[in-house]
C-alpha cells in the first residue's frame, strides 16, 4: 500500500473531472513464470467495465485530512486516498471491502436433524466478495457468491452423528465475521407404524393396548 502523500492544499476533486484511470498494469519484473500467472489472477483489471468507474463509497468533492493514518479514514476519504495514490478503480472496490470484516446477519437454515440427507446453507449479510469463503465448525468451506448478494455452501451429513452446535462466519482473507450457530438435533423418533389395523412399537411388535373395563 502506497504511503500517503502530504499535501500543501487539499482540494475537493469533483466526479465528472475525475481522470481515467489507467488499468493497462504490468507485473513486476523478473518474476518466474508461475508468479506471473498468480499476480495476473490476483490482479485482474478488466478495463472496459463497471471496474472503470469510482466505487459507490466515494462521495464527490471528499478531501482527505492530512496525515491520517488509512485504518482511520472513512470509506470516502479510504477511496479518495486510494484514488491520489494512483490505485485503479478496480483495485479500490477490492480494497474497499477488505478494510472491515464481513457482518453476518442470517443462516439458512440454522439447524438440522441427525439422519437428514445432505443440504446447502445460505447464508445473507453485508461485505461479502466473490472471494468470501464460509467457516463452517472452523473449516474453510467451498463457497460460492449468489447472484442476491448471499454465500452458499453445501453441509455433507454423513459427516455428522450425534447433536452438536457449531460456529459458522464468513472470511475475507484474514477478516472474519462474527460467528453464528448452526444446530444439528438428535435424530427424529421414529412414529409408531400402524399394520394391518394393528399398532406397532419400535421393534415391530404388536403394541400393547389397554383393556378396557367392563
Amino acid at each position: 500500500m502506497p504511503e500517503h502523500d502530504t499535501i500543501d492544499e487539499a482540494k475537493p476533486v469533483d466526479k465528472t473531472t475525475l481522470p481515467p484511470v489507467d488499468n493497462d498494469i504490468k507485473p513486476p519484473e523478473g518474476l518466474t513464470p508461475a508468479q506471473e500467472a498468480k499476480w495476473e489472477a490476483d490482479n485482474p483489471h478488466p478495463a472496459g467495465t463497471e471496474y472503470d468507474s469510482p466505487p459507490p463509497q466515494w462521495v464527490p468533492g471528499t478531501v482527505v485530512p492530512r496525515d491520517t493514518d488509512p485504518a482511520d479514514m472513512t470509506d470516502a476519504e479510504y477511496v479518495q486516498w486510494c484514488f491520489e495514490n494512483k490505485m485503479p478503480y478496480w483495485a479500490i472496490k477490492k480494497e474497499i471491502y477488505l478494510r472491515k470484516p464481513p457482518v453476518v446477519s442470517g443462516i439458512e437454515p440454522s439447524t438440522a436433524a441427525i439422519g437428514d440427507p445432505s443440504f446447502d446453507i445460505k447464508i445473507s449479510g453485508t461485505g461479502f466478495l466473490p472471494d468470501s469463503v464460509i467457516v463452517f465448525a472452523g473449516q474453510d468451506e467451498p463457497t460460492a457468491l449468489n447472484e442476491d448478494g448471499t454465500l452458499s455452501t453445501g453441509v455433507n451429513m454423513s459427516f455428522w452423528h450425534g447433536p452438536d452446535a457449531v460456529p459458522v462466519c464468513v472470511r475475507n482473507g484474514s477478516l472474519y465475521s462474527e460467528p453464528v450457530t448452526f444446530t444439528f438435533t438428535g435424530e427424529a423418533a421414529p412414529e409408531a407404524e400402524e399394520v394391518n389395523g394393528d399398532e406397532r412399537d419400535d421393534d415391530g411388535r404388536p403394541a400393547k393396548k389397554a383393556k378396557r373395563k367392563k
